[in-house]
């Protein structure tokens, strides 16, 4: 996909940073005003040019008349290979536009193949379906559109191949044929067909090329394999394309004397299996190294692309990115493009098409994300293009869909479309990282939609899984049980010797997130608490940072540090509705021994916070109030006003419950408010400097707060997209918290919540956005995740369904024991009945495993509550296993 492989080969070393004009909202209206009124445009201004020579499309669907692309045909001409790019990897309308495309080409121009940017292995069992009828596309894509591909694991994709294959059952005598170009991963199929023709024909090289392929076949599945082959020693994929290039050597050297189709194909296969091991053979620590891969795999892509036409003799269309398409790079990332090889090697026989747009929405993960997977990928909404940008005067063309042969571009556009200009160019994460690209060099043709929708993603079938090897043993259980290191006790007490090989796992980190398997369990906040001691004691840290309001941090903090206050009130007042979990003895227990601490240690005292955006206690306003009374006497009329009706009044709980059920607009209008008293306040900010600065600071950033928690309020819960989105913004609300402290204080700190939250990826799809995956971004290995599993027990929680807890509602639960192939049962055949392991560590035997997605127990407020899927070595850097909890002890209110 479009530096998607880039992206993660890349992702350790290179971060891509663009300054993308701010952008201006413009209407259709406003669009059509541009292009018919008739206002004096500059005298350089291209869109009188363009507006003569644009064509309009009807329609991006595939189906209808094909009258409107016949211009379109003209400028095929003689081509042999048609590449038409997409501007956004997740977009619908770009898929089906070239699903449109190719079914007139094939219609029209005898075009008879579709190439597409995807792995040599997948093309060969989708090709295969297409001829014979045999396989099912629906599980060929779910075990093959995977990691850096899986957004091509769409309906849109599916519908166009389900038309292929229909096109063959009407013309068997003269088929369509699908292949892949891409290099990422090499399927076991391709092993196998090398293998079957050696054994046919070459039958004294079988022993020979057995041994170099043995341990190479891949066994797990796709997204899998392609972790475990990035995260493998350099030495060791080098040594694997030494194997892969000699066992192509071993066939190259048996070339028949006359033409011989089938080992044409073995030599092809084998190519391709060498290519993917080729790939991961370049050091991608360097910055050097990552150019030459990139530049390798889109010179591998275009061979492939012209070995398939060689062999089939088709005219084919090639689907892709476009910044792989381009006949010329539009960034130094990519210094050499598939587009401009294939230009070099068949001239105008090659025509390049790429596709632009104004705005709507597309699928795509955050930005950087390594090795994705389904649970990764949601909707981002893109702005209406910027001025300055490509599409921005595209835009401005009346139609609002339309197409433009750019060699026949008027003498009055040439200028302007041969001068390089921002451009937006997504891949699979988002945002894009700003390419430059000079239309008139890149591609012979441009397509502008004014708006695009999200692909329509498919539903995974996870149970769709590739056998493995014959004689492989996947049971991680003997390397697991070597590597686990033995857990004394979870309970706060007694000397840390069994911890200290858990402080190599936190090393240097600055903050260190440890997780819970449940809200309600004793163990997991005793754990916590323990871990705290030990980091304080022998590591240096100084905060706690803890999943609750930012007003109780502030209030328990002060108790912490001063003794003013009763944390039992406190912990009473703040910790209710979501948060009355955490209104327990465990947690009292911590609060008191960080006080006890501080009186025996005023000089060098810890700190306590609150990152959480669900609710904001009087405290909060007040502390506002009371600095802009003393530091801005001016502004206080203002911030009455626009505070006023805000603060609660109410218990916690029952305001929360008040606040979701208020109208829409009116949480939207109170959020205004709370926005304009910020814009107020950071107009305002003294030199950092100053005493009255670091007030000054504090009181933005409680000011902030308030604003967070209204803002948590406007979304519309009843919408599912929506719902996900608060989700989304409530995790990134809990970073910027803990940044916030973090810079502030200048401590070490460990983050305690549940393990949704501290993991570096989500695995529910509710929640979009995992704090502990953006808090790996912001600080690399300074942050650190330990996850926490459990194998029996007990533990508080509601009913599923109770939308507003209470502690009325609170119940004691029973787990039962692990489920059969969930994480838990392997883990619990451990021989310590508490024990953790570092995952970064791992033995290999173990990685595998660890590595693969499986049904684990995470369960939050609710119970019963279905196993989500949890890639252990994907989400945490070490895993603490308990083999039975206990409830927590919920306090009494008072």
């Amino acid at each position: 996909m479009a530096f998607s492989m880039t992206r993660r080969l890349a992702a350790a070393l290179l971060v891509w940073l663009a300054v993308v004009p701010g952008t201006v909202a413009a209407s259709p209206a406003d669009r059509g005003a541009r292009a018919s009124s008739g206002r004096v445009l500059a005298a350089d201004d291209p869109l009188p040019a363009l507006e003569k020579a644009a064509r309009p499309l009807r329609t991006t669907e595939p189906s209808g008349f094909f009258k409107d692309l016949r211009p379109l045909g003209m400028s095929v001409g003689d081509a042999v290979v048609v590449g038409i790019g997409e501007a956004a990897h997740g977009s619908r309308d770009f898929v089906t536009f070239r699903d449109r495309v190719l079914r007139y080409l094939v219609a029209e121009k005898g075009f008879r193949s579709f190439v597409l940017e995807a792995n040599w292995s997948t093309g060969e069992r989708i090709d295969h379906y297409l001829l014979t009828g045999r396989g099912d596309p629906v599980r060929i894509m779910s075990e093959e559109f995977q990691n850096a591909h899986l957004l091509l694991h769409s309906q849109d994709y599916l519908d166009m191949i389900r038309w292929m294959r229909a096109y063959n059952v009407a013309h068997p005598d003269d088929p369509l044929r699908f292949a892949g170009n891409d290099i990422s991963y090499a399927g076991p199929e391709l092993y196998d067909r090398v293998v079957d023709h050696v054994r046919q024909a070459h039958a004294d090289l079988l022993p020979a090329i057995t041994d170099l392929y043995r341990g190479l076949r891949p066994n797990v599945p796709v997204g899998d394999w392609v972790r475990a082959a990035m995260s493998a020693p350099l030495d060791e994929r080098r040594a694997r394309a030494e194997r892969t290039g000699r066992v192509l050597a071993l066939l190259r050297a048996r070339e028949p004397a006359k033409a011989d189709d089938g080992h044409a194909w073995a030599i092809q296969h084998a190519t391709a299996v060498d290519q993917v091991a080729r790939l991961y053979a370049f050091d991608f620590t360097d910055p050097q190294s990552v150019a030459a891969a990139m530049a390798y795999r889109d010179t591998v892509m275009a061979e492939n692309t012209l070995w398939w036409h060689r062999r089939t003799g088709h005219r084919l269309v090639l689907g892709g990115h476009n910044s792989h398409l381009y006949t010329s790079s539009s960034t130094p990332l990519l210094p050499v493009a598939e587009g401009a090889v294939l230009r070099q090697r068949l001239g105008r026989g090659y025509l390049a098409v790429g596709l632009s747009f104004d705005r709507g929405a597309v699928h795509a993960t955050e930005q950087g994300l390594q090795n994705p997977v389904d649970e990764d990928v949601r909707r981002f909404e893109v702005e209406p293009a910027a001025p300055g940008s490509v599409e921005y005067t595209l835009d401005r063309v009346s139609h609002r869909n339309w197409y433009l042969d750019l060699r026949s571009a008027p003498p009055a556009a040439r200028t302007w479309l041969d001068t390089p200009r921002p451009k937006r160019e997504i891949g699979t994460d988002f945002p894009p990282p700003g390419d430059q690209v000079n239309l008139l060099r890149s591609a012979d043709l441009v397509v502008h939609l004014h708006e695009i929708r999200p692909s329509r993603r498919l539903d995974r079938d996870a149970a769709q899984q590739r056998p493995s090897a014959p004689g492989v043993s996947a049971d991680p259980l003997p390397a697991l049980e070597k590597a686990a290191r033995v857990l004394r006790t979870v309970e706060p007490t007694g000397s840390f010797g069994d911890l200290r090989p858990l402080g190599r796992t936190v090393g240097d980190a600055q903050l260190v997130g440890v997780g819970q398997a449940a809200h309600g369990g004793h163990d997991f906040l005793a754990l916590q608490h323990r871990v705290f001691e030990y980091l304080v004691v022998e590591k240096g840290f100084r905060s706690f940072v803890l999943e609750a309001p930012w007003s109780a941090g502030l209030r328990l903090n002060e108790y912490v540090r001063t003794g003013r206050g009763d944390p039992a009130r406190i912990m009473s007042e703040e910790f209710q509705n979501a948060y009355l979990f955490m209104h327990t003895r465990e947690v009292l227990g911590l609060v008191r021994w960080m006080r006890a601490y501080n009186v025996a240690h005023p000089d060098d005292p810890l700190g306590f916070a609150g990152n959480d955006s669900s609710y904001a206690s009087p405290d909060l306003y007040d502390r506002v109030v009371d600095h802009v009374r003393r530091a801005h006497p001016d502004l206080l009329p203002a911030i009455t006003k626009l505070y006023r009706g805000l603060r609660p009044i109410l218990p916690a709980g029952e305001y929360m419950e008040a606040y979701i059920k208020a109208p829409l607009a009116e949480r939207r209008a109170k959020a205004e408010r709370t926005g304009r008293v910020l814009e107020l306040l950071r107009a305002q900010t003294p030199a950092e400097q100053t005493v009255a600065g670091y007030d000054h600071t504090r009181a933005v950033q409680n000011a902030t707060a308030v604003d967070q928690v209204a803002r948590q309020y406007v979304f519309d819960y009843d919408d599912p997209a929506d719902a996900r989105e608060a989700m989304a913004y409530r995790d990134s609300v809990m970073v910027e918290n803990t940044l916030w402290w973090l810079r502030r204080s200048g401590d070490r700190a460990m983050l305690a919540a549940h393990n949704g939250h501290v993991y570096l990826e989500g695995f529910d799809p509710g929640y979009p956005v995992a704090q502990g995956g953006l808090l790996r971004r912001a600080l690399g290995n300074g942050y650190r995740a330990v996850g926490l599993a459990f194998g029996r027990g007990a533990f508080l929680a509601t009913d599923k369904g109770v939308a507003e807890p209470r502690d009325e509602d609170v119940k004691t639960f029973r787990s039962g024991p692990p489920a059969a192939g969930s994480v838990e049962q392997t883990l619990d055949r451990v021989s310590h009945r508490n024990w953790y392991l570092d995952l970064r560590t791992a033995p290999p035997a173990a990685r595998t495993w660890l590595d693969t997605p499986r049904p684990k127990r995470e369960i939050g407020t609710h119970w019963p509550r279905d196993p989500d899927r949890v890639n252990l070595l994907r989400s945490a850097d070490a895993v603490v296993y308990l083999h039975e909890i206990r409830p927590s002890g919920l306090l009494p209110r008072g």
